[in-house]
């Protein structure tokens, strides 16, 4: 007999809210491939929770991600242009998506001053864009995060 998908997904639902923060570190670097030092358990099970759930029913789509990003770019508690407010790094197993010349490009912080793209890990998001666009670019600006 087949499991359905959301079947599925609520087991793994039930498994990780009993998780201890060893066991969440260690679904942790299962689901995303590289670990994190992170003593916060409410934080590490909701990253493990949301990856569940891509992975079983799918990510966001295009038209999903433009529209909080418009949502985000309307809130002063999202929008990262506050005047006055400190700026802060990346956090580990952050994704950055730019559309360049049309094709889509995906950088995923592996942790301080570790950035991933195409399999190759820079310093600096700026170093990506440089590697995408064979031009200097401010990273933060490149990937709207400025």
């Amino acid at each position: 007999m087949e499991i359905d998908k959301k079947s599925l997904l609520r087991c793994q639902i039930e498994q990780a809210k009993a998780m201890d923060l060893e066991e969440l570190r260690e679904k942790f670097l299962e689901l995303y491939g590289f670990g994190i030092d992170n003593y916060n358990i409410p934080y590490m099970r909701r990253r493990v929770l949301y990856k569940l759930q891509e992975i079983q029913l799918g990510g966001l789509g295009l038209d999903d991600e433009a529209l909080l990003d418009g949502y985000a770019d309307n809130d002063p508690v999202a929008n990262l242009n506050r005047t006055g407010a400190k700026r802060r790094g990346a956090v580990a197993g952050a994704v950055f998506v730019r559309e360049w010349h049309g094709r889509r490009h995906e950088v995923a912080c592996r942790g301080k001053d570790r950035f991933e793209y195409k399999g190759a890990i820079y310093a600096s998001l700026s170093a990506v864009a440089k590697a995408i666009t064979g031009t200097k670019w401010n990273g933060r600006t490149f990937f709207g995060v400025k």
